[in-house]
């Protein structure tokens, strides 16, 4: 048996697991049937009994190198789920040179120039699995890794040295109807958890079980949720629903079976009933979330020990201090907010009560979680069970960053000091262009750079507004009349123009349009008359209120039909009644 040093990563942040075991990396990673790596435990075991063949003992001195490299992050506070991305990029690296030449730490840089130029040739193949995004990310990460190993300048990393290219994605614009379907479903989403939040007590945790919860409507249309736990789902259950005499012996053993657990308990260790407690929390730290628009991460490490509010007026101000910034940082809250935090405190001091955590979870066993951070499978499961839309954490807390913006006025400045962020963060990524924020933005714009001052405004001879001064346009064909405020054809090309966003003005535009459509037919003429080019520049103008917006649309039909029924506006009336006798 070959002897190695010890290659677990030592950190007292960690438990004992295979995960954390390097030994991984001097043995070609097997597969099972299946097509899926061999899990960890058998892996090592494998190892253990010598069945993995003999370890490539060139590439030790490498991985002791990266040992202490991801030791001193644990230590200078780095979180376990970065280890645990860098372990699982270290091992697709790793398995890249399972059938090469050996990976050292002497070539390591050669190697790893090799490895990023395959990512590179994978993600662009047609029809690649691999994503640009994706290889760059694994090339990156590698990167920060093997450069501080090997002592390389920030400013002539490795990753500079590839041919992978950073994938920037751009931030969509989002539509009116989009960004208000975005307010809803995260409307909706959060009163779900503020119902689960209230519902969940302790009372009915040790309760009899399966308990119900009220909630407010969903699209299911039911008033409450039925909690209850997986292993409660026998082939026997429609037994309950029989009465006692008509069951069997082995019957009524069987419902024995199955209302044991249902029974109010005293504790509730091996009873799975910790289910309750996680969902509880993965509710309440979504809408810490939502409320204070703090960084996931940075509100998954908050301690209750450093977690000092304060009143401020209409909201409460929450401080801690953020690793990044190197200082203490504040958040604000709503008043209203403030009886769930004393709840939840009162909740977690239950519970785990040796936890310092202010978001302390159970693994699937039943105990307090020290390593990795908490998934939402339990809630987003019991969401899609009751129709309700799923908001991740982090578009909880950009919603909350472009509500804000919204709110005030597109103030990027205040948004950014009340999320903690540069602006230059804030905008590249956060901000989420919105034509509801630019359609204000350019309104506000034009009220206040329009020439016409509002004191100014005059109706014109078209219904429409302006300030009584001619100027004509620079796309004014000739042989059309130029603006003299006594001819109307002349207004279609004035730049004092302003058309009034009404169904009276839309109205009288058709109207306008069948009053020069009569004229244009007595012009028995092949060529191009002013009547035509002035039909051309209503209907130019009706199309773009038909199409601009849903309410316009609305309007642009009634017109249709008054002109249809002959009911015309009552400004052109007379003029088409007379052209028409």
């Amino acid at each position: 048996m070959v002897l190695t040093p010890d290659l677990r990563i030592q950190s007292e942040r960690l438990r004992t697991k295979a995960r954390y075991d390097l030994r991984r990396f001097l043995y070609q990673r097997p597969y099972s049937k299946n097509g899926k790596a061999l899990d960890a435990r058998w892996f090592f075991r494998k190892i253990d009994a010598e069945e993995m063949g003999p370890p490539k003992l060139e590439r030790l001195e490498l991985i002791l190198a990266i040992k202490e490299f991801l030791e001193t992050k644990l230590e200078s506070g780095g979180s376990i789920s970065t280890i645990e991305g860098y372990l699982a990029t270290l091992q697709l690296f790793f398995d890249f040179f399972n059938n090469k030449e050996g990976v050292t730490l002497k070539n390591l840089e050669v190697s790893y120039l090799e490895y990023c130029e395959g990512l590179f040739i994978r993600s662009n193949q047609a029809n690649s699995t691999l994503k640009k995004s994706s290889a760059y990310g694994y090339a990156a990460k590698l990167s920060a890794i093997f450069g501080e190993i090997l002592e390389i300048p920030v400013s002539i990393e490795l990753i500079n040295r590839t041919r992978l290219p950073y994938v920037h994605t751009a931030n969509k614009a989002v539509s009116r109807k989009a960004d208000k379907q975005n307010l809803e479903d995260t409307t909706q989403m959060g009163c779900f958890l503020v119902d689960s939040v209230s519902g969940i007590t302790i009372k009915k945790i040790y309760g009899e079980l399966p308990f119900k919860i009220p909630i407010r409507n969903n699209a299911n249309q039911t008033n409450e949720v039925t909690l209850s736990l997986n292993s409660f789902r026998s082939k026997k259950i429609n037994l309950l629903t029989v009465s006692r005499e008509s069951l069997t012996s082995r019957e009524r053993d069987a419902v024995k079976k199955i209302m044991e657990p249902r029974l109010e308990v005293d504790s509730i260790e091996g009873t799975k009933r910790h289910y309750f407690v996680s969902l509880r929390i993965q509710a309440e730290f979504l809408i810490f979330i939502a409320q204070t628009g703090m960084n996931v991460s940075q509100a998954r490490a908050l301690k209750r020990i450093n977690f000092k509010y304060k009143p401020l007026g209409e909201n409460w101000e929450i401080k801690t201090f953020k690793h990044r910034r190197a200082g203490e940082v504040s958040f604000k809250i709503y008043k209203s907010y403030k009886p769930f935090i004393e709840e939840h405190l009162k909740f977690i001091d239950y519970f785990f009560p040796e936890s310092d955590l202010l978001f302390p979870w159970h693994n699937t066993g039943g105990q307090l979680s020290k390593g990795r951070a908490f998934s939402y499978l339990s809630l987003r499961k019991l969401l899609k069970e009751y129709s309700i839309p799923w908001i991740s954490p982090q578009c909880l807390r950009k919603t909350r960053v472009n509500w804000c913006l919204r709110r005030s006025s597109g103030d990027a400045e205040l948004t950014s000091e009340m999320h903690q962020h540069f602006m230059e963060t804030l905008r590249g990524n956060y901000e989420r262009p919105s034509q509801q924020r630019s359609m204000i933005e350019l309104t506000k714009f034009w009220d206040k750079n329009d020439p016409i001052q509002k004191g100014e405004i005059k109706a014109s001879l078209i219904t429409s507004q302006c300030n009584g001064i001619p100027i004509a346009t620079h796309d004014k064909p000739p042989s059309v009349i130029a603006p003299n405020c006594v001819n109307q054809s002349g207004c279609l090309w004035c730049q004092n123009l302003r058309d009034i966003d009404s169904f009276d003005y839309i109205w009288s535009l058709f109207s306008f349009r069948y009053l020069k459509t009569i004229e244009a037919a007595g012009v028995n003429t092949k060529e191009t008359v002013p009547s035509d080019l002035v039909l051309a520049r209503l209907t130019e103008k009706i199309i773009w209120f038909r199409d601009s917006s849903n309410k316009r649309t609305q309007w642009v039909e009634e017109a249709e039909m008054r002109m249809a029924e002959g009911d015309y506006h009552p400004h052109w009336c007379a003029l088409i009644e007379f052209l028409e006798t």
